[in-house]
C-alpha cells in the first residue's frame, strides 16, 4: 500500500529541483519565509499534478466541458489522490452570490418552504397549506353542477410605475377585465386611480359554468391565473346552486374565505432571488436601487449655476428650453443664476434638487436670448433634477429589463452611477423577493427571515421546529441536511455569519472556511486536500476550531497539507516540511523536515528557533502617546452595539477581538469609508453611526488592502511602486535612443510603437487545442520580451530594458546604485522582503500579501514631511512568516514616526504587543459582539478580564493575569 506522496525533481518557480516525501493520511504543514517556495511546492506542483491527472481520467467527450491544464515542470509524482484546494483568496465578485448558495443550504431551504411552507392571504394573514393545480380543479368540480365559477389573479402596482403601466403590461398578456375594490372594469376604459393609494386589483382570467368535460379548461385556466398571480388565484362562486354554507364549507381549510383566495403549489425556484418571476421587481434580486444624491449632481458647490455649478448630463444649461426653466425658477423664487451655489437659500437649493412640487411656474424668456420661444408664457410644474435623474434611471432600467434597450444600456449606468449611490430598494427593503414569497412562512418566519439569523440561532430553530404529522418523513430528511451542515459551520467558527451574508463581503479566511465546511460535509476519504493559510482571520482563541476540522478531514482517510505560519496549526501537525532559506533565488530548498520536535532541534529551522523560543520579535522599549483622537460616536453598522470610540493619531493602533465581534464593520465600514466619501468619493455610504469628528487631523486616509496591484497581467511592480517611468527616461535618453528619436512612451509593452508586434507585447503565443489544454509558446521573434527588435537594440550599462525588467529588486538595486530616487523605492521594497520579485512580474502572479506589502511600499517611498495620513491594513501578516514580520513592524514604525497613524486590523500577537494602542472588539461574534471591551496599551489589555485578545497577548508579553 502506497504510504507517501513522493515529489522527485520539482523545478517550478524557485524550487530547486527538490525531491519529497509527504506521508499520505496525515496533517502535513509546509512553512517557510514569504517567497520561499511553499506555494510553488504545494499549489502549483503537487494540487497541479493531481488535477491535471484527475481530468485526463475522464473521456474524451467529458474533456470537451472540463479545463485542461500544462504539466508542471516537476519529474514526477507518485502516490496522487483525486485533490481539491480550498485558498484564502477572496475572488467572489457575485452580488447574489451568499453564504447560503456557497454551502447549498439555501437550496434546502427553499426546498423545505416548498414542502412545507404555509401561505397567508395577501389581503388579511389568514393561514393555510398550498394546493396543486390538479386538486384546486377537482375541488372545483366538486361543486353542484350550474355553479357559476370566475377565476381572477391577483397584480399588485409596481413601485415607481403609474397604475396605467401595470394595466398595459397586462393587457399584453391578453386579459382585458379588472376587478378594482370589487368593480369590475375594462383595461380600454378610462378610470382615474389616485397614485397614492393602494387598491385591491385582480385580473379576469375565465369564468365557465360547473359541469361534465371542462377538466382540462380549468386546469388551463387555473394555470395561468397562478402564473400571473404570483401563485395566487381568486375564485367567485354565483348561482342558485351556491349559497353562504356551501362557500364556507368550500374555502374551509383550502384558502381564505373572506377574500376567496387560494395558493398553488409552491416550487423551491419560487423562494430565489436569481429567479425573474421571483425576484424583487424594483432592483431584479439583488437588494439595493440606486437613487440621485444632491452632492452628486453638483460638480463645484463654489460656482454659479451660469459658470456650471450643475452636471450637464441631464441638466445642460446650454440647451435653450433648460435654461429658460432655470431662469423661469430664478425669477419665481427670486435667486440669482450667477450666485455661487453653496451661497443660494436652501429654499433655491431644494427648489432645484426637487422641484416645484404642485406649484406650476411662468416660463420667461431669459435675457440675451437670439430668437423668442414658442414656449413663452405658459405655465409648467418643474419636477426637480433629483426626481428628473431618478425617473431616467427608472425608466432605462424598465426598457432593459423588458428588452427594449439596445447595448448602450452599460454606458448609460456609468452615467447613472456618477451621479447616483447604492440605497436599500424601497420596494423590497432589502430582501430581494417579492412581497408574495415572503408570506410564506415556516413557524412564523419567511425565508428572508431565516437567513438573517445567525447560524447557530439558525440551527437551534431548525432542530425545534414542528412539523405536520403527514409531512414529518419529508420535513425531517431536509432539515438533516439543513442541520448538519449548519453544525459544521459552527464547529469551524462562522457561527456569526447569517446565510444571507454576501459572499463578497467575507474575508479570505471566513471564504476559505465556509468551503472548507462544505468539503468536511462531502463525508469523502482517500482525497488530498491542499489549503492556503486557514488560520487567517481566526483569533486565538478560535484557531483549535479550524485545526480540528483538518484533523477530522484526516481521520476520515484524508491526507491534508496545508501551506501554514500559525504557531498553533505548526504544533499540532503530523509532519513539518519547511522550505527556504531565503525568499526568491534564496529559497526553493528543503532546509528541514520531521515532526514538532525534529523541527525545534534542527539548527537550520527558522521556524524551529521561533517555536523553541531561541529568537523573538522583541517588544518595543516604550509606547507612543497619541498627538490626537478620531472620535466615532454612535457606531450600529452590523452587529456594533450603539458604542462610541476613539481612535488615537500619531500612533501605531491594533482593533483585535475574536473573529466577527465587530472589527471590519467598526473600521472598514463605518471610519474608511466614512473619511473615504469626505477625501475622494461622495457616492460611498458609509456605515450606520450617528457622527465622527476629530477627521480634520489627519490629510488623508489611505487603505492598504490585499487586492490585486493592477487591473490587466500587464500591471508590474515596477509600474505600481512608481519608478519604471524613471527607468524609460533613462533609456529615451541614451544616445543611440535620441539618434532614432526614440522617446519615452517607446519603451513600455503596452505602446503599439515599442511592443512586438507579432505577441501585441504579451511575450507569448497562446494556441488553442480541441482536447488539450491552450499551449503557450515563446515569442519566436521577442524571444519572451514582449519588446520590438530595434527596442531591444538600445542599452543602458550593457542591460536592455527587457533584462532591467527581468531583474529582482535585489539586483536591481546593484543595477541602479547611483540613481537616488530608483534606489530609494528598491531598498524600500527590500525592507519589507520584497527582494526576490522581479521589477517586470505580472500582478497576476503576486499573493494578496505580497500586493499588500506593495502597496506599503509605495507609501514607504514617499514619505513628506508635514503630512498627516491615516494608514488602514487588514490583517497585513497573511503569508509571512515572522523573519518577515519582523520587517513589517519596522516599516510600520516607520511611517508612525514620519507623524502618521497605522490603524492595523489584526490577530498575530506578535504584532498586536508591538502595537502602540489595542482598541479590542467583543466579548463574542455576532449578536454577542459588537462592544469595547478593553482599550489602552498591550500592558493595560491584558489586565482586562473580560477580553481574551488580554489573555493570549499576557503570554505573549510573558504575563501571568489570570
Amino acid at each position: 500500500m502506497i504510504k507517501h506522496i513522493e515529489v522527485k525533481g520539482a523545478r517550478e518557480n524557485n524550487l530547486k529541483n527538490i525531491s519529497v516525501d509527504i506521508p499520505k493520511d496525515a496533517l502535513t504543514v509546509v512553512t517557510g519565509v514569504s517567497g520561499s517556495g511553499k506555494s510553488s511546492l504545494v499549489f502549483d506542483v503537487i494540487f497541479s499534478e493531481g488535477q491535471r491527472r484527475y481530468l485526463e481520467s475522464f473521456g474524451t467527450y467529458a474533456r470537451r466541458f472540463t479545463p485542461l491544464l500544462k504539466k508542471p515542470d516537476v519529474d514526477f509524482v507518485f502516490g496522487l489522490s483525486p485533490v481539491l484546494a480550498i485558498e484564502q483568496k477572496k475572488g467572489i465578485r457575485n452580488p447574489r452570490s451568499t453564504v447560503g448558495t456557497m454551502t447549498d443550504i439555501t437550496d434546502y431551504l427553499r426546498l423545505l418552504f416548498a414542502s412545507l411552507g404555509v401561505a397567508a392571504c395577501p389581503h388579511c394573514g389568514h393561514e393555510f397549506y398550498p394546493k396543486k393545480i390538479n386538486q384546486i380543479a377537482e375541488h372545483i368540480l366538486s361543486l353542484p353542477h350550474g355553479t357559476s365559477v370566475e377565476i381572477y389573479a391577483p397584480v399588485y402596482k409596481i413601485y415607481g410605475e403609474k397604475y396605467t403601466y401595470l394595466f398595459d403590461t397586462i393587457r399584453k398578456k391578453g386579459y382585458r377585465t379588472f376587478r378594482i375594490n370589487g368593480e369590475l372594469f375594462d383595461s380600454g376604459q378610462k378610470h382615474i386611480l389616485d397614485e397614492t393609494k393602494e387598491y385591491k386589483i385582480e385580473v379576469l382570467i375565465d369564468k365557465f359554468i360547473v359541469k361534465e368535460n371542462i377538466y382540462k379548461q380549468l386546469t388551463v385556466a387555473i394555470e395561468s391565473a397562478l402564473l400571473i398571480g404570483e401563485r395566487f388565484v381568486c375564485l367567485e362562486l354565483s348561482g342558485e346552486a351556491v349559497n353562504d354554507t356551501i362557500r364556507e364549507t368550500f374555502f374551509r381549510e383550502f384558502g381564505c374565505a373572506e377574500h376567496r383566495t387560494l395558493v398553488g403549489e409552491l416550487l423551491p425556484y419560487y423562494f430565489t432571488p436569481n429567479d425573474s418571476e421571483s425576484a424583487c421587481i424594483t432592483c431584479r434580486g439583488l437588494g439595493i436601487y440606486k437613487k440621485a444624491q444632491p452632492h452628486l449632481v453638483v460638480e463645484n458647490w463654489n460656482k454659479s449655476i451660469n459658470q456650471g455649478a450643475l452636471t450637464n448630463t441631464f441638466f445642460n444649461i446650454k440647451h435653450p428650453y433648460k435654461y429658460m426653466l432655470l431662469y423661469s425658477l430664478a425669477q419665481n423664487y427670486h435667486f440669482s443664476l450667477d450666485t455661487a451655489f453653496s451661497a443660494l437659500p436652501k429654499e433655491a437649493q431644494n427648489v432645484i434638487f426637487y422641484g416645484t412640487k404642485d406649484r406650476k411656474i411662468m416660463l420667461i424668456q431669459p435675457p440675451g436670448a437670439t430668437r423668442k420661444s414658442a414656449e413663452e408664457g405658459k405655465t409648467v410644474m418643474y419636477q426637480g433634477l433629483i426626481n428628473e435623474l431618478d425617473k431616467s434611471y427608472k425608466d432605462a432600467s424598465r426598457e432593459n429589463r423588458e428588452g427594449d434597450l439596445d447595448n448602450s444600456w452599460s454606458a448609460m449606468e456609468y452615467i447613472f452611477k456618477k451621479h447616483m449611490s447604492d440605497q436599500i430598494c424601497p420596494d423590497c427593503a432589502g430582501t430581494r423577493l417579492r412581497k408574495t414569497r415572503l408570506g410564506v412562512k415556516l413557524n412564523s418566519r419567511n425565508i428572508y427571515e431565516l437567513g438573517e439569523m445567525p447560524v447557530d440561532e439558525l440551527y437551534e430553530f431548525m432542530i425545534a421546529l414542528p412539523m405536520p404529522e403527514d409531512k414529518i418523513q419529508i420535513g425531517e430528511s431536509i432539515v438533516k441536511e439543513i442541520t448538519t451542515r449548519l453544525k459544521l459551520l459552527i464547529d469551524i467558527g462562522v457561527h456569526y455569519i447569517s446565510l444571507n451574508r454576501r459572499g463578497d463581503s467575507l474575508s479570505g479566511g471566513e471564504a476559505q472556511r465556509i468551503r472548507l465546511s462544505t468539503q468536511i460535509s462531502s463525508g469523502l476519504s482517500g482525497m488530498l486536500y491542499v489549503l492556503d493559510e486557514p488560520s487567517i482571520g481566526l483569533h486565538s482563541r478560535d484557531s483549535y476550531r479550524v485545526i480540528d476540522t483538518m484533523k477530522k478531514l484526516r481521520d476520515s482517510g484524508n491526507t491534508v497539507i496545508v501551506v501554514e505560519h500559525d504557531m498553533d496549526t505548526i504544533c499540532e501537525a503530523d509532519n513539518i516540511i519547511e522550505i527556504g532559506p531565503g525568499p526568491g533565488e534564496h529559497g526553493g530548498h528543503i532546509i528541514a523536515q520531521g515532526s514538532v520536535q525534529e523541527i525545534m532541534n534542527d539548527p537550520e529551522s527558522l521556524t524551529g528557533d521561533f517555536m523553541a523560543g531561541r529568537k523573538k520579535i522583541p517588544v518595543p522599549a516604550f509606547r507612543r502617546m497619541p498627538t490626537g483622537f478620531i472620535s466615532i460616536t454612535g457606531a450600529k453598522e452590523h452587529n456594533l452595539k450603539n458604542i462610541d470610540v476613539d481612535i488615537p493619531l500619531g500612533v501605531l493602533v491594533c482593533v483585535t477581538g475574536v473573529s466577527g465581534s465587530g472589527k471590519s464593520s467598526l473600521v472598514n465600514g463605518i471610519l474608511y469609508k466614512k473619511l473615504h466619501s469626505l477625501y475622494r468619493d461622495q457616492r460611498i455610504v458609509p456605515g450606520e453611526h450617528e457622527s465622527i469628528s476629530g477627521y480634520e487631523h489627519i490629510n488623508n486616509v489611505i487603505n492598504i488592502d490585499q487586492s490585486p496591484i493592477g487591473k490587466n497581467s500587464r500591471s508590474n511592480p515596477a509600474t505600481y511602486v512608481g519608478f519604471f517611468d524613471r527607468i524609460r527616461e533613462m533609456f529615451a535618453n541614451t544616445e543611440k535612443a535620441k539618434s532614432r528619436g526614440y522617446e519615452v512612451a517607446y519603451f513600455s509593452s503596452n505602446n503599439k510603437d515599442g511592443r512586438c508586434d507579432e505577441c501585441a507585447g504579451n511575450g507569448i503565443l497562446v494556441t488553442e487545442l480541441q482536447f488539450m489544454p491552450d499551449v503557450e509558446t515563446i515569442c519566436p521573434v521577442c524571444k519572451g520580451t514582449g519588446f520590438s527588435k530595434d527596442i531591444l537594440e538600445i542599452e543602458f550599462k550593457g542591460q536592455n530594458i527587457a533584462q532591467v525588467l527581468n531583474m529582482s529588486v535585489e539586483e536591481a538595486a546593484f543595477f541602479f546604485q547611483d540613481h537616488k530616487y530608483i534606489l530609494h523605492k528598491l531598498n524600500v521594497m527590500n525592507e519589507l522582503g520584497l527582494g526576490y520579485v522581479k521589477l517586470g512580474q505580472s500582478s497576476s502572479t503576486l499573493s494578496g500579501g505580497e500586493a499588500q506589502r506593495i502597496k506599503l511600499a509605495t507609501e514607504l517611498g514617499k514619505i513628506k514631511k508635514g503630512a498627516h495620513n491615516l494608514y488602514i491594513m487588514d490583517e497585513p501578516t497573511t503569508g509571512l512568516h515572522w523573519i518577515d514580520i519582523e520587517r513589517l513592524l519596522i516599516c510600520l514604525n516607520k511611517l508612525v514616526e514620519a507623524g502618521h497613524t497605522v490603524l492595523v486590523i489584526e490577530h498575530h500577537m506578535d504584532v498586536i504587543k508591538s502595537a502602540d494602542y489595542i482598541i479590542d472588539v467583543g466579548p463574542e461574534a455576532g449578536r454577542n459582539g459588537g462592544y469595547i471591551v478593553a482599550t489602552g496599551t498591550p500592558e493595560e489589555v491584558i489586565h482586562v478580564p473580560q477580553s481574551y485578545t488580554g489573555k493570549f497577548l499576557g503570554k505573549a508579553l510573558n504575563y501571568n493575569i489570570f
